[in-house]
């Protein structure tokens, strides 16, 4: 039984990384897109996401003009009422965690 839950623990890790990941990469890039002048919805057009979620990734530079792409990430993790990060890319605008 111990060794399972090690390893479904190891399982989960490993898939909260991989979301933590896809968001930062999904931050960076939009704010080189924001830097060369591109619109929330523009970018989220050209990504193909959820404007809501670019809005709020330029939202936090602008409120946070000092932050760091992995600040931002983070804020926005603990923004969106995951206790640990287990949100995907559809289910973080839903805040549904699992």
């Amino acid at each position: 039984a111990r060794e399972r839950a090690l390893k479904q623990g190891i399982a989960q890790g490993l898939e909260r990384g991989k979301d933590q990941g896809s968001l930062l990469k999904l931050v960076t890039i939009a704010l080189k897109k924001a830097k060369k002048g591109m619109r929330a919805a523009e970018i989220a057009d050209m990504l193909e996401e959820e404007e809501a979620r670019i809005r709020t990734i330029l939202k936090i530079k602008e409120e946070h003009p000092d932050y760091t792409e992995e600040q931002i990430a983070m804020k926005m993790i603990h923004d969106s009422g995951c206790p640990i990060s287990r949100c995907s890319a559809d289910s973080f605008n839903e805040r549904i965690c699992s």
